[in-house]
This record gives structure tokens, sequence and C-alpha cells, in this order.
């Protein structure tokens, strides 16, 4: 872990325990319930496999931010995945788009009700190890940084008939 992400899970640890102490621990509860709650609403569940080239992974577009988004950052256990490995799109059918290609002039627009696919190139872990995906949006829009993070193993991918 770097001083950075050591700094951060400090940081949290000691807001929790402020607001433990002022509000008392059911407050903390409802907050890792929310938390909990939000990412279950937005990461769809078992969606992590590995695939050929990668991994693929589906969420649900959260009714909690929709907008235009105007870049795309997807990191894996702390690494981050460059923009031309990053595919994805509305759900099947539809099609595909880089996260390289997502600009000022080019956004990417979340609408309430989409699921949006994921289809990222590389080499991530090993067997049954989990991953830690963390996809950050950027907004023009206040806030302007907008990011959503998940832990999951993999499932392999079903084989083609």
């Amino acid at each position: 872990m770097g001083t950075h992400q050591l700094g951060g899970v400090l940081s949290l640890l000691r807001q929790g325990l402020t607001l433990g102490v002022q509000f008392g621990t059911h407050s903390v509860e409802a907050l890792l319930w929310v938390a909990q709650t939000v990412e279950e609403g937005v990461y769809v569940p078992h969606s992590l496999t590995r695939t050929v080239e990668g991994i693929a992974f589906t969420l649900d577009n959260p009714l909690l931010r929709v907008g235009a988004f105007t870049s795309l950052r997807l990191r894996i256990d702390g690494t981050d995945v460059a923009g031309e490995f990053v595919r994805l799109r509305r759900g099947p059918g539809t099609p595909w788009r880089t996260a390289a290609s997502i600009g000022a002039d080019s956004s990417y627009a979340l609408a309430p009700g989409d699921r949006t696919e994921f289809d990222v190139v590389g080499a991530f872990g090993h067997g049954t190890e989990a991953l830690t995906v963390r996809l950050e949006l950027r907004s023009p829009a206040i806030p302007p940084l907008v990011w959503f993070e998940f832990t999951e193993t993999p499932s392999e991918a079903p084989s083609a008939p």
C-alpha cells in the first residue's frame, strides 16, 4: 500500500471514529449500510469475469449521478489501465468505444436504466485472487470527480458452444 493510499485509509478511519464519538455507533453503522447499498446498486454482482484478453464487468447506471463525463480512468489493484485498453458500451448490440476516446468534445453520457459493459485488456491477478477495480469519471459539473470501487474474484467466462 502506497503512502497516498495509507493516508486515505487513516483519514477515513479518523473520520469514522469522529462520527462515532459525536453521533454514536449507530451513525457509523448507517453510513456503512448506505455505502454497501450504493455499491450493490451500481456494480452488477458477480459480473466480473476473466476473458481471453483480460476481464469484463457490468455496471447498472447509478441513479445517484447521471450526466456527461469527459474522462474515464480505470485502475486495477492500484495500477492505471491505459484508456485504449478499456472498452465500454451501453449493452449488447451497441457500439464499443474506448476510454481514450472520451473527452471534452466527446463525452460519455450516463442515463438512468442504461447498463454499461466494460471489456478490459491486460493481465490481471492470478487464479483465484480477488481484484480491486476502481472507476473514476470526471465531469464538468460539481463535484467534478465521481468514483466507484469494488473488490471481487473474477469468474471464468463461459466457454463458447
